[in-house]
């Protein structure tokens, strides 16, 4: 089985990441410290070969900027190896060697973060429309009833457990998730809405209620604002709810798919005819920032690629080759 997720992002507060969260549920995880992608990702194919072979659950890590894979963690195991990407801050003696192709992708993944930025304002701007127009009152009875439909009753022996992930990223080829992998076998609640109406709170609430129970729950955080939900999974009960509305909108696919209208439910009626104007353009300047800080993230990815071209030269293959048969060895013991 295979799960895949992304643990960093760039969005409107720049590089953000729960690769260390992550890693405290693992008795031992290699860190492979600015490779090459190219490196990383040979190394991470042998991993994969050998779990296949061996029919082991994996976890599956992917770069945040081009969607390649970043690393790979065993649950069975407890061990794991990730990579993290020579475009991102480190404090070993190889960071303070300044080089032209990184300075220029970092220069480039800054002028995206600005972009991210400027969304992130329109979007709240956005979202004060429909603020205004909701009933928070509705939607808290909502979270009650849902948390006492599938939540209450439920609580095991065990201390909850928290994992916090994206599921998607905004990547040099637009926006990419894995929900359909990550929801595999699960009842799906479908959320839909507007900016503003208290998606991400709900899901918060959800979220807390399972923990408390005991659960073992799976927090995927927006992309684009880490500090916003889009997304819960809640294995013990094999359910998930999830903001299915743009970038990531998806509609009843499966059996036992369920849509939960927040619109309908707690929105004022006639909110979106009677912003239609403000709305369009608030649409419009949203998408045209998101556009333009793809289009940096892409001036970043291959400003990076020449930079890890020029590493790549400089890699002894006997090194390499040692430290592969260490990386096997420890992963599986």
């Amino acid at each position: 089985m295979e799960r895949h997720f992304f643990l960093t992002t760039n969005g409107c507060q720049g590089r953000v990441g729960f690769l260390e969260g992550e890693i405290s549920k693992y008795r031992d995880v290699i860190r492979l410290l600015g490779y090459p992608r190219s490196v990383a990702a040979a190394l991470l194919r042998e991993c994969y070969a050998a779990a296949k072979q061996g029919h082991l659950k994996m976890n599956i890590v992917h770069n945040a900027l081009d969607n390649s894979p970043e690393g790979i963690f065993f649950p069975e195991l407890g061990t794991g190896v990730v990579n993290q990407p020579v475009y991102e801050p480190r404090f070993d003696v190889a960071s303070l060697f300044e080089n032209d192709s990184l300075i220029a992708c970092e220069k480039q993944m800054a002028k995206a973060t600005e972009c991210f930025r400027q969304a992130k304002k329109i979007h709240d701007d956005w979202e004060k429309i429909y603020i205004d127009a909701t009933d928070y009152n509705t939607l808290n009875r909502l979270a009650d009833d849902t948390i006492s439909a599938l939540i209450d009753g439920h609580k095991t022996d065990y201390r909850g457990t928290m994992y916090d992930r994206f599921f998607g990223a905004a990547t040099i080829n637009g926006s990419m998730d894995y929900i359909d992998i990550l929801t595999e076998g699960c009842k799906r609640y479908f959320i839909k809405g507007r900016p503003g109406t208290g998606k991400s709170t709900f899901l918060k609430k959800v979220a807390q209620s399972a923990f408390d129970e005991g659960m073992t729950v799976e927090r995927y955080h927006c992309a684009f604002d880490p500090n916003s939900l889009d997304m819960i999974i809640i294995r013990e009960l094999n359910l998930c709810f999830f903001d299915s509305t743009k970038p990531h909108e998806y509609f009843p696919s499966r059996k036992n798919d369920e849509i939960i209208d927040f619109y309908d439910a707690a929105v004022s009626k006639d909110t979106d005819e009677k912003f239609a104007n403000e709305l369009s353009k608030i649409s419009a300047e949203y998408k045209e920032n998101i556009g333009s800080a793809i289009k940096y993230l892409i001036a970043a990815n291959e400003a990076c690629k020449k930079a890890e071209e020029a590493f790549e030269k400089q890699i002894s293959k006997d090194t390499l080759m040692d430290i592969r048969k260490t990386v096997l060895s420890r992963i599986f013991p």
